[in-house]
């Protein structure tokens, strides 16, 4: 192998190293999806914890009162202004955003039952430059309605 060859292969390498954001078990997401497969109406909430462990629960202004029906979804661009629904102000920076490089995950109030958690073993970490992921529930109020992840980014 010529030295060109050999400074080549390390500088694809090296470069690679450190092009690699994100480790195996976490995802990048700028946008979040929910379905809804049950037969309940449905809220899609975004969920983080900031660094004092105060969790917090939000969606975007413009769909802050919305209902999801069966049969219906809803999408979130996690770079909208967002309203707080549990944590406090805090939750949110002077532009009322998410902050940037938190672990997020969606969250389902379902009407007359329980909510649902969609944080799964894989961390979701919010990028501008993240995909997309999808979440959906099914089921009935009180029975097999988990939340599950349909598409990872």
């Amino acid at each position: 192998m010529t030295a060109f060859a050999r400074r080549s292969t390390f500088l694809i390498a090296f470069l690679s190293a450190i092009a690699a954001p994100v480790s195996a078990g976490e995802v990048e997401a700028s946008i979040m999806r929910y379905d809804n497969a049950g037969a309940y109406t449905a809220q899609f909430f975004i969920k983080y914890k900031l660094d004092n462990g105060t969790t917090c629960k939000v969606k975007p202004d413009s769909n802050v009162s919305k209902v999801v029906k069966p049969g219906g979804w809803t999408k979130y661009d996690l770079s909208d202004k967002m309203t707080v629904k549990d944590g406090g102000r805090a939750c949110l920076d002077n532009e009322f955003n998410i902050p940037l490089e938190r672990q997020v995950w969606g969250f389902v109030d379902i009407s007359e039952g329980e909510g649902k958690s969609c944080k799964k073993d894989k961390r979701v970490m919010y990028r501008t430059t993240g995909g997309l992921i999808k979440y959906n529930t099914k089921g009935t109020t009180l029975n097999n309605n988990h939340c599950q992840v349909t598409s990872w980014p």
